[in-house]
């Protein structure tokens, strides 16, 4: 189990998560999931403090839980951008992938990926922002998640096995590094 305190939005690392989604599929997934790994670090502890870690639920299931406080309303002009990297010989060399988030505005980006594609997933394991139309603000708050996992719905039918390493980094207000490593294997069905 991994802990780390420091750092920006979980929130952002769950917007990052679904950057291996490349293109929205329903069909019945070829793949599978697994967390391994998570790390982060904040250039400033005051504004944000974070801390994640993963849970074992089962066998072979694992869950991302802890909490974000952020002392500060969120600013608009946050930027974030996440950077998949894929090794297929496990971790030792990391290749960037095409799934990487542009750097972006901290808001249109949970306008799009977190909405589309995280917050249902964190509606029942998280007090994250559920939301209709536009998250225009969010205020200071504290965020708490316990073994959340991403459905993996609006993901793509087929992704490459190994492993991967997403980088989420905010730049403005506060710098902020956020490091989850999963691996994808090939279902055995």
């Amino acid at each position: 189990m991994q802990h780390c305190t420091g750092g920006l939005t979980v929130l952002t690392a769950f917007v990052g998560i679904c950057q291996l989604a490349a293109s929205l599929n329903a069909k019945a997934k070829s793949w599978t999931y697994t967390l391994q790994e998570t790390s982060c670090r904040s250039s400033d502890e005051s504004i944000i403090k974070a801390e994640t870690r993963i849970e074992r639920m089962g066998r072979g299931e694992f869950g991302l839980s802890g909490s974000l406080t952020l002392a500060v309303q969120l600013p608009e002009d946050l930027e974030v951008e996440v950077l998949a990297y894929r090794s297929t010989d496990g971790g030792a060399n990391y290749k960037l992938q095409p799934y990487s988030l542009q750097r972006q505005g901290i808001y249109a980006a949970i306008n799009s990926f977190y909405k589309d594609m995280i917050m249902e997933s964190a509606a029942n394991c998280s007090n994250f922002p559920q939301f209709k139309d536009k998250l225009t603000v969010v205020e200071p708050h504290t965020f708490t998640f316990e073994r959340c996992q991403v459905s993996t719905d609006a993901f793509p039918q087929y992704v490459p096995d190994g492993f991967y390493k997403l980088n989420f980094v905010t730049y403005g207000l506060v710098e902020f590094v956020w490091e989850l490593i999963l691996t994808i294997e090939k279902k055995t069905f």
